[in-house]
């Protein structure tokens, strides 16, 4: 296998991943938008949702090449499966999403230390929770889905959903 097609297989592979994640974060940021328009809070968030799902699918696509994914996959059950990688992708997830905090902080103090410094002390403990419980969410959907199309077939399940019988 030449590398163009194999550079072709992780492009596609990636992005309907990052695609995947893009439009489960458009669902709920699109959520928080309308929560808070009841309070008359403005919010805008389309960056950082594209930016973390193009994140977060790298992520996805190099946990899924792992042998711990591999050996869940094989070894339990699809729903056992889906609830220890969602563990395993939340844990290491974490780390990114925090990384982009880091990020946003040291473009505003050009110094990595009082960066991450600074990514801490601004750290809410609830907005992170909210965020854990809607990356884990997106990742035991992916989980779930992946797990039965790969038991069906490759492919097998998006024939089916799109079908007409």
């Amino acid at each position: 296998m030449g590398m163009l097609s194999v550079l072709k297989r992780e492009a596609l592979h990636t992005g309907g991943v990052a695609l995947y994640l893009l439009f489960a974060f458009g669902i709920f940021t699109t959520l928080k938008k309308l929560v808070l328009a009841t309070h008359q809070i403005e919010f805008s968030a389309i960056v950082p949702a594209v930016i973390g799902a193009l994140a977060l699918a790298k992520v996805v696509v190099l946990l899924d090449m792992t042998p711990v994914a591999a050996r869940l996959d094989t070894r339990y059950p699809i729903w056992v499966a889906t609830l220890y990688k969602t563990l395993f992708y939340c844990a290491v997830s974490a780390p990114v999403l925090f990384a982009e905090r880091v990020w946003h902080a040291y473009r505003e103090t050009g110094a990595l230390g009082e960066a991450v410094l600074e990514a801490w002390k601004e750290t809410d403990q609830n907005i992170v929770l909210a965020r854990v419980i809607t990356v884990g969410l997106v990742f035991a959907c992916y989980h779930l889905y992946r797990g039965i199309d790969r038991r069906l077939g490759q492919d097998k399940l998006w024939r089916m959903i799109l079908s007409r019988e």
